[in-house]
């Protein structure tokens, strides 16, 4: 700190040395005697002195205060030090005009993504319409090529929610609502939504100890389950989804999801939860988005849970959401 101060007034002691160096040579060039000198020295350091530690305590206490500006997490300008130079009252304009331009971006920024927003539910809301046209027309035909459409417009329907959720990501810490949950009752609904799915596929489910209760929020968390089911059934061709829940002391409550798909490559487990990432699989299945493990990852992280992923190529795969230690009863 006292190194970094003489530097920043290096001029001020060079000018100090000079005028020291002048008056040592004119006082013996004219032979004056040193009692003089030594007590206009004294005089000089007395005042002098005093000066200088009070500078320095200034220039600490502001340095401290800067710190302190940069370490939190938001910073208005009317918090910064009060400006003493014109240079500094410079600075200080600077910033204000940078502060405003960064906070106009911000506000075109929001507006133009809540105008995608209401444009995507709008255009979404309008698109249920005909998906469920088609489904009442493919309904009333008992042809069994029919069968292929219907789940090819369910998927339709799957990717037009996951459209609307993912524009919605940014703004959950809006809608979340914590409270007790039923995975028993979370389960079901995923899997009644898909059932359509696991019967046109020939797949059982399993569901064991579902009887628990975690806090979180039940759409949400819906959500994820279908996601999870979602991946589970797009890549499982033949056997069983294992769904159930587990308990330890170490690492609370877990809800387990099992496939006999076809796996993860290990090399790419540690990008699974990436925006955009597919892997091998996405080499695969060409429709691959990489969004949904994404998203439930992100959903999870806002509502304090945690996600895991364990799979073997050809072995299948098996995602935990990690709910932690919470203080719930048993159902």
């Amino acid at each position: 700190m006292l190194f970094q101060y003489l530097r920043d007034r290096r001029i001020l002691l060079f000018l100090l040395l000079l005028l020291f160096g002048i008056f040592t040579v004119v006082f013996l060039l004219f032979r004056l005697p040193p009692v003089p000198v030594l007590y206009a020295a004294a005089l000089f350091c007395t005042v002098a002195i005093p000066l200088a530690v009070g500078d320095f305590q200034r220039y600490r206490r502001r340095h401290r205060r800067l710190c302190q500006l940069c370490s939190s997490s938001t910073v208005l300008p009317e918090a910064l030090p009060e400006a003493r130079t014109l240079e500094e009252q410079d600075f200080h304009a600077l910033l204000l005009r940078l502060c405003r331009d960064r906070e106009t971006l911000r506000e075109e920024q929001m507006q133009s993504q809540q105008d995608a927003e209401n444009f995507y539910t709008l255009w979404l809301h309008q698109i249920k319409t005909p998906i469920a046209a088609m489904s009442l027309l493919l309904q009333q035909n008992t042809d069994p090529a029919v069968a292929q459409l219907r789940q090819e417009l369910f998927k339709i329907e799957q990717y037009a929610g996951l459209t609307l959720e993912y524009l919605r990501i940014g703004s959950i810490a809006t809608d979340l609502r914590a409270q007790p949950c039923s995975l028993s009752h979370v389960v079901r609904q995923a899997v009644k939504k898909y059932a359509p799915v696991f019967i046109y596929k020939k797949l059982g489910v399993a569901t064991e100890e579902l009887d628990r209760t975690v806090i979180s929020d039940e759409k949400w968390l819906v959500f994820i389950v279908e996601q999870l089911l979602s991946n589970a059934l797009k890549y499982t061709a033949a056997g069983e989804i294992r769904i159930w829940s587990e308990y330890t002391d170490a690492a609370g409550t877990v809800l387990c999801i099992r496939d006999t798909g076809i796996g993860i490559r290990s090399e790419d487990l540690p990008r699974v939860f990436e925006r955009g990432f597919t892997g091998g699989n996405g080499r695969i299945d060409k429709k691959a988005t990489g969004l949904g493990l994404y998203l439930c990852d992100t959903v999870c992280k806002k509502l304090c849970h945690r996600l895991s992923v364990d799979s073997q190529p050809g072995k299948g795969t098996c995602v935990r959401i990690h709910f932690g230690r919470q203080n719930v009863q048993a159902e």
